[in-house]
């Protein structure tokens, strides 16, 4: 017992070091050359400040919309737990390509709870869904009421909007098929069955596979009885990428664009996440900055536009990433600790 008690010890220790490893190297990555501490000074801070609580409750948004769909599956999670899951989705989405990462960072954290894999699994499908449809809607309504400057971009970016947002919907669809519709979900579940049989499949693990699959479809027929818990769960979305979109907005307050208004950064940003949201880069690393200084070519003066982007990036990303990483590992020291009392 002791043994395993001290193998579990090094293996949180280890993951906690490649947890501070990456944080320390994407912070390096992002700011390199860049005088965040002179642009800090230089800003209101009232307005910053406002970047930082807009991006505060975001993360509580999205550790409600993560709480709903397994409330409704019965079980009872702690407002410690939902941010858990908040934050290991935005470490992970941030540190990998495609925001490839998140999911299955949550994933972890949740067995790590002793949540069902089908449950987690369709939870945070159903969060994604919910995400990716309000982005898509507002990318949409930006590109409408911007008249369609987003098309007239010249050179490369000009075709970023149309990929980001066919991949976007693409996924939309992906996901729908996979959550709702049976036979979409049975071909994924034969997949799992024959990759399962390649490796050598058990006795029992057929079994619990199936068994697994069936509670997955059972969390579904769930949700289609409880249809306001996904209607919800899309106006939290809505509220959450609001939120995410004003912190460029604070920013550019923040460093004296004083003419620029709410709703013009609203839709332009709107226009800008899809555009990049979904390419393979790790927080769409580069590319976002590229497209901030096309998109807001004509809204920000230029001789601010480095310390807008630079500020915006800071809140929207960077210290995101920093509290995300120290509230795993705070929460995964007191979850710990709390263990150990219980195993005492």
């Amino acid at each position: 017992m002791n043994l395993l008690k001290k193998k579990s010890l090094w293996l949180g220790a280890i993951f906690l070091v490649l947890l501070g490893g990456a944080t320390l190297y994407v912070i390096h990555r992002e700011l390199q050359g860049q005088d965040i501490i002179g642009t800090l000074k230089h800003a209101d801070i009232r307005w910053v400040l406002a970047a930082v609580f807009a991006m505060a409750l975001y993360s509580i948004a999205d550790g409600i919309n993560i709480s709903r769909c397994l409330r409704l599956a019965g079980y009872k999670i702690t407002f410690a737990q939902m941010m858990k899951y908040s934050f290991a989705g935005f470490f992970f989405s941030s540190i990998t390509p495609s925001s490839t990462g998140g999911q299955p960072g949550q994933l972890y954290f949740m067995s790590k709870d002793k949540l069902k894999v089908s449950h987690s699994a369709f939870t945070l499908l159903c969060a994604l869904l919910s995400f990716q449809c309000i982005a898509v809607l507002l990318g949409i309504l930006g590109v409408i009421f911007s008249r369609g400057e987003v098309f007239k971009l010249q050179g490369k970016f000009a075709y970023v909007f149309p990929i980001g947002f066919a991949l976007n919907v693409a996924i939309i669809i992906c996901l729908i098929c996979v959550l709702f519709t049976r036979k979409i979900a049975g071909m994924f579940a034969g997949i799992g069955l024959k990759l399962m049989k390649l490796r050598g499949i058990k006795p029992g693990d057929r079994f619990g596979f199936l068994r697994s699959f069936a509670a997955y479809r059972k969390a579904a027929a769930l949700l289609k009885m409880n249809k306001t818990v996904f209607l919800k769960m899309l106006l939290t979305s809505l509220v959450q990428i609001v939120l995410f979109h004003s912190v460029t907005f604070f920013c550019a307050r923040a460093i004296g664009c004083v003419d620029l208004d709410w709703f013009t950064v609203l839709r332009t940003q709107s226009s800008l996440f899809i555009s990049v949201s979904s390419l393979p880069l790790p927080g769409a690393a580069g590319v976002t900055e590229y497209g901030y200084a096309l998109f807001y070519a004509d809204l920000i003066p230029v001789e601010v536009m480095g310390s807008a982007m630079l500020l915006s990036r800071f809140c929207s990303f960077v210290l995101p990433l920093v509290i995300s990483g120290l509230g795993l590992f705070l929460l995964q020291i007191i979850t710990g600790n709390k263990d150990n009392k219980g195993n005492n």
